[in-house]
């Protein structure tokens, strides 16, 4: 059990001024179990820029104890600190302190080795924090903001300034900036304590208590004006179309598409801070919507745990509904081609490059668009789902391949028991998305007398065609249902791809011969399910509307 505090934290505010004055005196230290510097030169220049605008940077949690004489480092800073009573070790607020000296105490701007992270100017124009200039010098108009802390090197600067005269307002605007950045007040702890082990359990639980936001928290909050259009609630209205859950982080990657940016890339360094993106986000619902619409009615997707990559794949259809909200219906029966074919060519696990050619070809003339799509999809060299026997699918989980999956689930499956046809997003949402082994896992009683090769027999009873899609029924194993009498009825049974004399195998115990017989009824389901949704042997043509020719063209 830790030892409580003997005294309360003392509360207190320092300025930046004061606090880099101790920072100087060698009063302020940073404990052997604080964590190594991490931030960036953007961290940086963010934190400089709060404190001149007057945003909020945290508070800070000092540790008041004796400190010995060190040379002590803060970014370029190095202090020579005498030995003091009085230490201030930085146990929570170590990368805000080295990042307000090494900017502010920065010892050399006048040559190349003096940039670094911490090297920053104030564009007196602008009024914005720069880093330095690739080559060359900066700008006349370009304040160093290691003369900003001291007010007399600052007026000693402005009296240099070149542009003094021409520009008093550049003068008005160095003044504020020297202001803001001295005065500024740093709220802090301060906490009196002969037990490091105390501080320690202090530093631990302020770096790991709670949860860090999210890139969807952090992206509401910068950028959706409207909490009814925050990306937690466009999800939630998401799923009255019985689709299921679509990730913020999923929608955030539609955002960044419908908006023409790069999705596959994070939105931190695509977007402005002021930036207002309510109605992309307005729009990318309305276009996801319509993209669901068209995966469950042309392309017999009925829920996102049968959607490959939707990263990819939902994203671009998003894309391409936000530009044409209302294609034809020969243009919606040619998208859902390409996007079956996309499947054969690997089930949309698309590379970021891969996937920035597609969304390059995703543009506002709707037929020339869908003809750049199938264009990028050329007929395969072997019909894989033509041939006999499943592909064999590197390091797949147990159970049928995605494609029989949406096969299996195009029969309409029906319960076993009233004949009722189950509603897919419920039974994708089943653990095991809704796939009930039929044989006991394991059981080599199931096989075929004379089987004595274990391994195989697992393979086979865990394989393609052992699994349908159906919830628990309690207390009894799936085979005990289908071999009971009397005979399930035949809509049940080509609903999931079974037949009598599937059933009739199981009654005798012959688990091989009935997954044989299963595999001969599913493979047929799955080539017509497929050929039916690539049409490779059928036309690719635009309609007919856009084979016009206007008089009005060239």
């Amino acid at each position: 059990m830790p030892a409580p505090l003997t005294r309360r934290p003392e509360t207190k505010s320092f300025s930046i001024e004061d606090l880099l004055d101790r920072v100087r005196r060698g009063e302020v230290r940073i404990p052997d179990f604080q964590r190594p510097l991490r931030w960036t030169a953007q961290d940086v220049r963010d934190l400089l820029d709060s404190v001149y605008r007057g945003y909020p940077i945290g508070t800070l949690l000092f540790w008041r104890r004796d400190a010995p004489a060190a040379n002590v480092s803060f970014g370029p800073v190095r202090i020579d600190a005498p030995s003091t009573s009085q230490g201030l070790w930085a146990v929570d607020g170590q990368q805000r302190v080295t990042a307000l000296a090494g900017v502010l105490l920065h010892p050399s701007y006048g040559d190349e080795a003096g940039r670094d992270d911490f090297h920053l100017y104030f564009d007196l124009e602008t009024e914005e924090l720069h880093a330095p200039p690739d080559a060359g010098a900066p700008p006349p108009h370009w304040l160093p903001m290691n003369e900003v802390l001291d007010s007399e090197s600052l007026l000693h600067w402005l009296n240099r300034y070149p542009g003094r005269e021409a520009n008093p307002e550049h003068l008005r605007a160095a003044i504020r900036l020297g202001k803001a950045i001295r005065e500024y007040q740093v709220p802090a702890y301060v906490v009196d304590t002969a037990d490091e082990k105390v501080l320690r359990i202090i530093f631990k639980r302020l770096n790991t208590a709670g949860r860090p936001l999210t890139d969807e928290e952090v992206f509401n909050a910068l950028y959706v004006g409207s909490r009814s259009l925050s990306l937690e609630s466009v999800t939630e209205g998401l799923r009255e179309l019985g689709f299921g859950n679509i990730p913020e982080s999923l929608l955030l990657r539609a955002v960044l598409a419908v908006r023409g940016l790069d999705f596959t890339r994070g939105y931190q360094e695509q977007l402005n801070q002021d930036d207002e993106l309510t109605e992309t986000v307005r729009r990318t619902d309305r276009a996801l919507r319509d993209a669901i619409v068209f995966l469950k009615r042309d392309a017999f997707i009925p829920h996102l745990k049968l959607l490959p990559a939707p990263e990819n794949s939902l994203v671009l259809l998003t894309r391409f509904f936000q530009l044409h909200p209302e294609p034809s219906p020969r243009s919606r029966e040619l998208v859902s081609r390409w996007f079956w074919r996309h499947i054969v060519f690997g089930g949309w696990g698309l590379k970021p490059a891969e996937a920035l050619h597609v969304f390059a070809a995703i543009r506002s003339d709707e037929e020339r668009s869908i003809q750049a799509l199938l264009g990028q999809v050329p007929p395969p060299l072997i019909r894989w789902w033509m041939e006999t026997g499943m592909p064999v699918i590197p390091n797949a989980p147990m159970g049928p391949p995605l494609v029989l999956r949406i096969a299996m689930m195009s029969l309409q499956p029906r319960h076993l028991l009233t004949g009722a046809v189950l509603e897919p997003g419920e039974l994708l949402e089943l653990p095991g998305e809704g796939l009930q082994p039929i044989l006991p896992p394991g059981d080599v009683r199931w096989m075929t007398p004379g089987i004595v090769d274990r391994r195989m027999v697992r393979r086979v009873m865990d394989g393609t065609f052992s699994f349908l899609f159906h919830p628990p029924v309690p207390g009894r194993p799936l085979v005990q249902v289908l071999e009971a009498e009397p005979s399930l009825a035949e809509e049940v049974l080509q609903s999931h791809g079974l037949t009598a004399q599937a059933l009739d195998a199981l009654r005798h115990r012959d688990g091989l011969g009935f997954l044989q017989l299963r595999q001969a009824v599913l493979e047929p389901v799955l080539r017509q399910f497929m050929e039916a949704r690539t049409r490779w042997d059928d036309s690719d043509r635009p309609s007919l509307q856009s084979m016009i020719i206007d008089d009005d063209e060239d």
